[in-house]
Formats: structure tokens, sequence, C-alpha cells
């Protein structure tokens, strides 16, 4: 009769292993389960067949699953005790691994080396800012962990050692007279892009939250946004937020009202694409900015859409703007999020280095 064991080496949990008996020989064998009661099940597999005669061969493994797979299941079963908001992460999960299937989604997981993580990451580098190149590898290299922790696969995780994309600039906006030119250029060339680009700029919102935005969420009596969600989702934040609408938005939204395609959710910026169909944008859909930021005679931007989100910002603390204040507009979670724009500040430090004077007068 075998037996399930823990093995411990300096204090660390290694594993669960079988100790059975086979001819008469005592054979200790590493599981790769995850938990005793599976540990168990694979004890019981292997006395079964000893028992029909099979000892020494191997019955076929079932073959390793293909990455969509893998990640499809991950999406569902990964969790962590301490994890805060586990929908939350499966949500981010699920948006930034999307990238990354379209290129290696139909091989098989056990497959896939590093040189083709390497191949992924400097694809997705050619369509995605590096921030978002690294949160995909993150998380891909989550999964590929967790397979290999619960026995569906073997081996060492393809992700380790694969260098990550080196980071951008710190920030990136426009300066007062280029987002004034922007402005102009759009409303003359890109009528039909003018109000999402005014709304970007004049509210910092995100292009996800611009996307997710309906009539509904705006009201014009009030004066208030309502930011509810990013996209069919709640907003990064989890939380909702609640603007003032600025004066200078509320005539180009008035006017953009009268023309914007109908759609099933009364969206605020709906795309319409070829064919004629209309539905809500998608994070890869860049509506043509980059172009039309060349165009008006403005330096190009890494990411365009965010660059706006950032020159609302920026230019929000160099009028000065309450950094406290910023962080509630942006719907940043943490206020470290929001410091990044503290140097922008007119009187950032300012008088900060006289504190210190040791007795010496000034002249």
């Amino acid at each position: 009769m075998g037996e399930v064991l823990k093995r411990y080496k300096g204090g660390k949990f290694l594993g669960y292993y079988v100790r059975y008996y086979e001819n008469g020989k005592r054979k200790v064998l590493a599981t790769k389960q995850a938990t005793h009661a599976e540990a168990r099940r694979m004890l019981q597999a292997i006395e079964g067949r000893i028992a029909r005669g099979l000892a020494g061969l191997d019955e076929p493994a079932p073959p390793a699953p293909i990455l969509q797979e893998l990640v499809d299941r991950f999406l569902v079963e990964y969790s962590r005790p301490k994890m805060h908001d586990l929908a939350d992460y499966r949500r981010h999960a699920r948006s930034a691994l999307l990238r990354v299937l379209p290129l290696i989604g139909k091989r098989p997981a056990d497959g896939i080396r590093s040189l083709d993580i390497a191949k992924v990451r400097d694809e997705l580098g050619q369509h995605y800012a590096a921030a978002s190149v690294r949160l995909s590898l993150t998380f891909l290299r989550a999964v590929f962990s967790w397979a290999i922790k619960i026995g569906v696969l073997t081996g060492q995780n393809p992700c380790r050692g694969v260098e990550m994309p080196k980071g951008r600039a710190l920030l990136e906006y426009l300066s007062q007279e280029e987002a004034s030119q922007l402005l102009t250029y759009a409303q003359e060339h890109a009528p039909d892009l003018y109000p999402m680009i005014a709304m970007a700029l004049l509210t910092g919102l995100r292009k996800g939250e611009l996307f997710g935005l309906r009539w509904r969420d705006i009201d014009f009596k009030g004066r208030r946004i309502d930011v509810e969600r990013s996209y069919c989702n709640v907003t990064k934040g989890g939380t909702a937020r609640h603007l003032r609408l600025p004066a200078a938005l509320e005539p180009i939204l008035v006017a953009w009202r009268k023309r914007c395609p109908s759609t099933s959710e009364a969206l605020v910026f709906p795309v319409v694409r070829r064919g004629g169909i209309i539905n809500m944008g998608r994070e890869q859909d860049m509506l043509g900015l980059p172009q039309l930021i060349a165009a008006a005679g403005c330096p190009a931007l890494e990411r365009a859409w965010h660059a706006l989100r950032h020159t609302f910002a920026s230019h929000f603390v160099m009028s000065g703007g309450s950094i406290l204040a910023l962080q509630k507009i942006l719907g940043h979670s943490d206020i470290k999020m929001t410091i990044v724009y503290a140097h922008l500040a007119p009187d950032y430090l300012g008088t900060e280095m006289d504190r210190v004077r040791f007795g010496v007068s000034k002249h």
C-alpha cells in the first residue's frame, strides 16, 4: 500500500511525493500536484497500472493545452489568498493577455520557448507602449508559473530571463499652443473626432472612459459628468467619479449630440466601422489620432490618447491646480500616481530651500 508524503527542505515546502512498491522495490516519485487529494489520485492511478500488469509502462500523457486554453483556465481558476480584488485582477489580466493571444495563442503551451516570448515582445512593441508590453508579459509569466505549479506544464517558465522593454519618458504632453493647434485643426479637418479630442484635453478622461461614456452620463443642466465605466467595465480605479462639465466643453458636446451616430446604449463617442457598423471603440482603436497630430504640426506622441490625458493633468497643475484635486479628477486610487505631475506646479519647491538658513541673514 503506497502513501502520499510531504517533503520539506530548510523549512520550505517542496511538494507532494508518493511512495509505492513495484516488483518488491520501494519507489518515491515527485507528483508535482498542487494538493494532497490530487497527489492521492495520482498514487491510485500508479497502483492501478501496477495491478493491471502495466508496471514500467507509462500510459500516454494527455496533450498539453494550447496557450489560449491555458489562459482561459487561468482567468477562471487562478487566485491568491491575499488578493484584494480578484475580479479586477482577472479583468486586467484578460485585457493584457488579449494582446498576446493573436500571436501565439494557438501554439501548444509546452512548446513555447524564451525565444518565442522575445519575438512576442518585439512584435507588441511595434503597436503598444513599453508599459503595456511589460504588463502583458508579466501576466503571461504568471500564467506559465501557475500552470507549472499545478502540474499542467513541466520545465522552466519560458518568460524567465526574457528582457523587458525599456520604459518611455516619464510624461509626454502637448504645450498650450500645440493643444490649441490640434483642436483648431481637428475642428476643421476631423469634425467627427474633434468632440472626443476636446473632451480628452478638457477633462483628462482615459480613452476607455471616453468610449464607455453615454449621453445619460452627461447632465447639461446640472453641469456634471458621471464617469462610471471604462469600455463596458468599471473604471480603472474601480469606482465611479463625478466631474464638473467644463464650460468650454459644453457647446461642443451640445452641437455634437445633434450629429452623433445612434447606438443602442446612446454612446457619446461611438465608432463607425467599415460597412457602416457602429459600435463601441476598442483598446486598439486609435481613430487616426497619431496621423491627425502629425498633420496639425504637433510633435509625435508615443501614446497619443493617453498623452491628451497627460496634457490636461500637466496644464491643470501648471495653472495652480491642487494635486489632491487632480487625483480625484483623474480617478487615481493612489496619490503616488498623481505626484508625477507635482514638479510642474508653479511653486514647486519655490521657497523650500530657503527654510534652512542657520542664522544667515537675507540680503
